[in-house]
């Protein structure tokens, strides 16, 4: 097939479906695909298949695949491992473009398994086949419906759509989607992904037209930049909400540069999330809150929220979420107060929170919300209630769906409670109406669409390549390197000219073996200068007291370079213009693994791994995004003028982040690069690299 969605799509519409391995055993997994297919209501053709034959729940048993009457698209395999390649090749010359092998038994069993492993690969690719998992659950879509997983139950049809690593958080999140009311469109478990990744996972859900929002649950993103780009196409048209495991390193690796202790799985994931438009999320919980808001309520034009409640407690936690969570509480205007009084208790609190104390009647919370809604300082409206004996919950609930309803702005519930609830809670969800029973969740999902209001409505991020650049020059610069030393860092020298070589302004600036050497350069640099140790396993010259700066003259220079290379043998001296008086930060990068070039920018100096005052985002950067970035950061606030003080160079420090993005992005083979620091002038003055190290891990 020639569009790859359209191949993709046979795993929610195929006109039949082979269980390969079914059983006539109740007990057995396979037995229950076979059952939720029958049951769950899937119109196509069934085909169990087992070598014994016989009959499942009154379907006819094949004894092979290859024996299966047409129509036919789709199989599902659960079969013992060491038999899932033979039972994938007959899928190939049965001339089927789709399979599901939920078996596990693969590369988490070890090195046979992931052997294994790749040898589904290669068959699928032989015959032109797309296969999900092994070591899945399936998927299932309510809708069609189909249902080729082993759960128990299938969620109502709803608009949120899931694609998960995880089979076991796939069966969790049904039961709970049941639990509370609350429906879904595809879900797809992805097991271990050697085939259809989750970037597939994603054009799935983007291409269905029942799914409004789009939850990701990740372990592992095989080729993370073809994720980021695929995401990238869709946030605007659909929300996309992530929960990932893993944002924290397993273990350490020793790295000798700023950029590499600072830098780290979690810092290189959100700047992946930011570049891709994904909303990120740090649990499961978190990740259904945001995504039952988004499903059913209207993006807000603001921050501002009103809290409608019959307890001080639950809304004075939801006003402190909603300040941790950058929203603010509406002032309301007069004459909504005023509007207020006339539909809620006499003595109620009417500013923000309007507190309708213990006994409000249930039709009270559906006018006061009309009101409100009404209020143009308000954006968002949370209606808080707390069960008691005299207003019936499910009345609640039932006004604020229709006040929910009838509003253009979005409306959430909190009900803090438990065993009087539940019936509730459905009629919330029924309704369109998240339901949160913690006011805090509430906050955080109120949060979510106002991030993703922005987040829609944000500049185009995308970076041009630069055309300004002499990458011939840094090719050969670095090929040198290689030639000369191998990995690891580069000759500061060459490091700074491979730099200028992308138009980063660095200070003249040379390497000294004799002390008449250094004279010489200081001679041509001009006074004052510079003099920086150069030697093997010298990476922090602070760290080492290989610094001496402001040097006036010729004595100066002889005595800081008889200093520096007291007692090593092969050490040089660098002798540097003075750059001009300035700000101090520093620009890195570094490589990682899952997303590749990675940009840092932060407060600069010898504290800079103590103050941790850094940014991070994908290489290459745009213009607008590096702007961004340094605006995240307190550096980045005295750049802009603080105090009095006139601004700094803003623009020539986006213009050397996209220079240094250019660059990690066109050489691979280097893995870690700091500017530290890099002055930066005052407005129109530019800004200098003084002091740049690199890192080669691999022949450029």
């Amino acid at each position: 097939m020639s569009d790859p969605v359209e191949q993709l799509e046979l795993f929610f519409h195929p006109r039949g479906v082979a269980v390969i391995g079914a059983s006539s055993n109740p007990a057995k997994l396979s037995h229950g695909v076979v059952r939720n297919l029958k049951e769950h209501g899937y119109r196509g053709a069934i085909y169990p298949v087992n070598p014994k034959g016989g009959e499942i729940l009154g379907l006819r048993v094949y004894p092979s695949i290859l024996e299966v009457p047409d129509p036919i698209d789709l199989a599902v395999i659960m079969v013992r491992a060491q038999a899932v390649p033979d039972a994938v090749r007959d899928c190939g010359e049965r001339g089927l473009k789709v399979v599901i092998v939920i078996t596990g038994g693969f590369r988490e069993a070890g090195p046979q398994g992931a052997e294994l492993e790749r040898s589904l690969k290669t068959i699928a690719e032989q015959y032109g086949m797309r296969l999900i998992g092994p070591n899945c659950v399936g998927v299932m879509d309510t809708h069609v419906p189909i249902d080729t997983t082993f759960i128990a139950e299938m969620p109502a049809p709803g608009p949120i759509g899931f694609a998960s690593h995880s089979g076991a958080i796939v069966g969790g999140t049904v039961d709970w989607a049941i639990s509370m009311g609350v429906g879904y469109s595809r879900i797809i478990s992805l097991g271990n992904q050697v085939d259809v990744s989750i970037s597939d996972g994603l054009l799935l859900l983007d291409h269905d037209p029942h799914t409004k929002v789009i939850n990701l649950y990740a372990e592992g993103i095989p080729n993370g930049r073809r994720f980021v780009e695929t995401a990238a196409g869709i946030y605007r048209r659909k929300p996309i909400v992530m929960t990932k495991a893993g944002r924290t390193a397993a273990g350490t690796r020793a790295v000798a540069s700023h950029t590499g202790a600072l830098a780290g799985a979690g810092k290189a994931y959100a700047a992946a999330c930011h570049r891709a438009g994904i909303l990120m999320a740090n649990s499961l919980q978190e990740q259904n809150d945001i995504a039952m808001a988004l499903a059913h309520q209207p993006l807000p034009k603001g921050p501002r929220v009103v809290l409608l409640t019959n307890a001080g407690g639950p809304a004075a936690l939801a006003a402190d979420a909603l300040d941790d969570w950058g929203l603010a509480l509406a002032d309301l205007q007069p004459e909504t107060k005023a509007k207020l009084k006339e539909v809620t208790p006499h003595g109620a609190q009417l500013d923000n929170p309007v507190d309708m104390l213990g006994g409000p009647r249930a039709e009270m919370y559906e006018a006061a919300l009309k009101i409100l809604a009404d209020d143009p300082g308000v954006d968002m409206m949370l209606a808080i209630f707390v069960p008691q004996a005299i207003t019936p919950v499910n009345d609640v609930a039932k006004h604020i769906v229709a006040a929910a309803q009838a509003s253009d702005k979005p409306v959430a519930a909190c009900l803090v409670g438990g065993v009087s609830i539940p019936e509730a809670v459905h009629i919330l969800h029924a309704g369109g109406v998240p339901f949160y029973q913690d006011p805090s969740r509430a906050g955080r999902a109120l949060a979510g669409l106002w991030e993703y209001a922005r987040l829609r409505e944000r500049p185009d991020i995308t970076p041009q390549p630069l055309t300004d650049v002499d990458r011939e020059a840094a090719a050969r610069l670095l090929r040198e390197a290689w030639t000369a030393q191998g990995a690891g860092f580069v000759d500061a020298e060459v490091a700074a000219q491979v730099v200028a070589a992308y138009g980063v302004r660095v200070p003249f600036s040379g390497l000294a073996a004799t002390v008449e050497e250094a004279v010489a350069l200081a001679e041509k640099a001009g006074y004052p200068v510079a003099a920086k140790l150069i030697a093997p396993g010298v990476v922090h010259k602070a760290d080492v007291g290989g610094l001496a700066l402001g040097l006036a003259d010729a004595e100066a220079v002889r005595a800081a370079f008889e200093r520096l290379t007291d007692g090593r043998a092969e050490a040089k001296v660098m002798i540097q213009a003075m750059a001009p008086r300035g700000t101090e930060v520093i620009l890195g990068a570094q490589r990682d693994p899952q997303f590749g070039p990675l940009l840092m920018f932060g407060m600069g100096g010898i504290y800079v791994e103590v103050m941790r005052d850094v940014a991070f985002r994908l290489a290459p950067i745009a213009a607008a995004d590096a702007r961004e970035m340094i605006g995240e950061t307190a550096v980045g606030k005295i750049l802009a003028g603080v105090r009095g003080q006139p601004p700094a160079d803003v623009e020539a420090v986006v213009e050397t982040l996209q220079r240094i993005g250019q660059l990690v992005a066109d050489f691979p083979a280097i893995a870690e690069l700091d500017i530290n620091p890099l002055i930066v002038g005052a407005a129109g003055e530019g800004a200098w690299a003084v002091d740049v190290r690199l890192r080669l891990d691999r022949e450029p």
